[in-house]
């Protein structure tokens, strides 16, 4: 049995909307597994949790943006057999293009870039 593609996104944006709480509140101590791992977070200590706490500013937005794009378009999207099923799956995670985009600019402002 083929998994309902509004599930994917939901999935998705709950799990990418609960990981990004803890980066957010800054609970998350720098490691090479979990957070926003970038020359410039692992440049300090500092720089790790300003460069996490942002990310999982835009990361928990994007999740609930995601969650609730799988919500909204519940009725409208097309069945897993479908050959638009790829593209309802795969369209809206382009999102993580800008959201990567801005935590990395974030990053270069600060100090330690390299």
């Amino acid at each position: 049995m083929a998994v309902p593609v509004q599930v994917v996104h939901l999935g998705i944006g709950l799990m990418t909307a609960v990981l990004a709480v803890p980066l957010m509140l800054r609970k998350v101590p720098m490691n090479y597994w979990y957070g926003v791992r970038t020359r410039t977070a692992f440049a300090s200590e500092e720089n790790w949790y300003a460069v996490n706490a942002h990310g999982g500013k835009v990361l928990l937005l994007f999740g609930l943006l995601l969650a609730g794009f799988a919500l909204a378009t519940w009725s409208a999207a097309p069945p897993p057999q479908s050959p638009w099923a790829p593209v309802y799956v795969g369209a809206p995670l382009l999102g993580l293009v800008p959201v990567l985009w801005r935590i990395r600019r974030f990053g270069a402002s600060l100090p330690g870039r390299s």
